[in-house]
């Protein structure tokens, strides 16, 4: 593929990220609740967003070059969403590479499905409905978490362990599952890392 094609891919990639923004509209402070029953729109183009986001990565990349921690052909969507709900994008990076390590295909044993590891109810509540397309996964995972950060006063610890372990298991402190303990460590172990990298603020 051409250069002139590539960015072509590129712009179109962008036009789509602007398109999801739209879609979400205004972010504000709902309760808990409501923001889970609130319906994602029926987005579009999703296949062609999907291709022309990997035909960009095995485009421009170096070959034998691995990319750094952190990065991936998410990039473009993680920032959307960052911006969309006001969130670091470190954050929804460390998610990511600890929930699925950047495979948009991934399904766990318990059935949580994507990059962010949705859980086919909680997809359903957040209106996602292909959990592998990676703009609704992202921009739904990154709705729930933001969420859980407001459920619990911006305890960014609880947050997680709900993330992990579901709301319901979380009272005054972080459950004593030592899956959601790993959990919760290994994500606050890549937020701090991609901060640095990204230097952004932190909560």
């Amino acid at each position: 593929m051409s250069v002139e094609n590539v960015y072509q891919n590129i712009e179109s990639i962008l036009q789509r990220i602007d398109s999801i923004k739209r879609r979400f509209g205004t972010y504000r402070s709902y309760s808990f609740e409501q923001i889970l029953q609130n319906k994602i729109e029926e987005s579009e183009a999703k296949d062609e967003l999907q291709e022309a986001v990997e035909q960009q990565t095995e485009d421009l990349a170096v070959p034998g070059a691995a990319p750094d921690e952190g990065t991936s052909a998410y990039d473009g969507i993680i920032e959307a969403a960052a911006e969309r709900f006001r969130i670091p994008s470190a954050l929804i990076r460390a998610v990511i590479k600890q929930e699925s390590n950047f495979d948009s295909s991934a399904v766990s044993h318990k059935g949580a499905m994507g990059l962010m590891q949705l859980m086919p109810e909680t997809a359903e509540l957040l209106g996602v409905e292909n959990p592998f397309e990676p703009d609704e996964n992202i921009f739904g995972g990154t709705r729930y978490l933001v969420d859980l950060i407001g459920l619990y006063g911006g305890n960014l610890n609880k947050a997680l362990a709900a993330y992990n372990a579901g709301p319901q298991n979380v009272g005054e402190r972080v459950p004593n599952i030592p899956e959601t303990r790993d959990f919760v460590d290994s994500v606050l172990y890549y937020y701090e890392s991609f901060s640095k990298t990204k230097d952004e603020e932190g909560f």
